[in-house]
């Protein structure tokens, strides 16, 4: 178990301290976010936790973290028994995330891109939907309707490579080349249309997709060049709705 562990809280500090996780997707994701003080936040595909701690560091008065990796859900209890934020964390996915009450603010990073058909895209949403009281909110990041992804070679400067035929539907393999964190992953180009498609029949109201912005600590330390490319062609993306 220490073993696990250790890789686990390799990868979580690795991903935490990539410029594009700090200084794009946290500040995009929390600009959008708003002012959660006293809100009671469910984090879905929480993973080791990283941003079921940011909540109650800002301010939120119940977090509730859930994944479907008994492993990483370990870790994240780990992290919260030896500094202890009141964060309660289970081994749950997404369409099975009813029966924790409901909340003010629903967080989904990286989720919704891995229903492999519209179908389960749909129940995913629904189930989001199910577990906000209401005037609650869902806030996400999702893969970017508009990502690069016949040039294999766009994102290499950022760290990794995507490729797919770009349909939507197909299959994208995102491919690390950090060579302290090598993975590779699939998940499924979807079109904006059909993201607030399935939202919308899932009962959301009030769709809007954030522009994509970089922290000011994030152009000082890297400066305006090596964002520009990757500003006009996000890989990722975030939106929120409201029930």
């Amino acid at each position: 178990m220490g073993s696990q562990y250790d890789t686990l809280a390799a990868i979580t500090n690795l991903t935490a301290d990539m410029p594009l996780r700090k200084f794009f997707e946290e500040y995009t994701f929390f600009q959008a976010l708003g002012d959660i003080t006293g809100r009671s936040v469910l984090d879905v595909a929480c993973g080791t936790g990283l941003y079921s701690r940011r909540f109650k560091q800002r301010g939120a008065a119940r977090v509730v973290g859930i994944d479907n990796s008994e492993g990483m859900v370990d870790y994240a209890r780990h992290l919260e028994a030896s500094q202890p934020l009141g964060i309660e964390y289970h081994v749950l996915d997404a369409q099975n995330a009813r029966g924790l009450g409901t909340f003010d603010i629903v967080a989904a990073t990286y989720l919704l891109h891995y229903a492999p058909s519209r179908e389960v895209l749909r129940d995913m949403c629904t189930s989001l939907h199910a577990s906000l009281g209401p005037g609650g909110r869902l806030v996400s990041i999702c893969m970017s309707p508009d990502i690069e992804l016949r040039d294999t070679s766009y994102y290499r400067k950022y760290g990794f490579e995507a490729a797919s035929p770009g349909e939507d539907g197909d299959v994208v393999t995102v491919k690390s080349l950090v060579p302290e964190l090598p993975f590779t992953i699939s998940a499924y180009y979807r079109k904006r249309t059909t993201y607030e498609i399935a939202l919308r029949e899932a009962g959301f109201r009030d769709i809007v997709w954030h522009p994509p912005a970089v922290a000011p600590e994030g152009i000082a330390a890297l400066g305006v060049d090596y964002w520009s490319e990757y500003l006009r062609r996000p890989h990722a993306e975030v939106f929120s709705c409201t029930k």
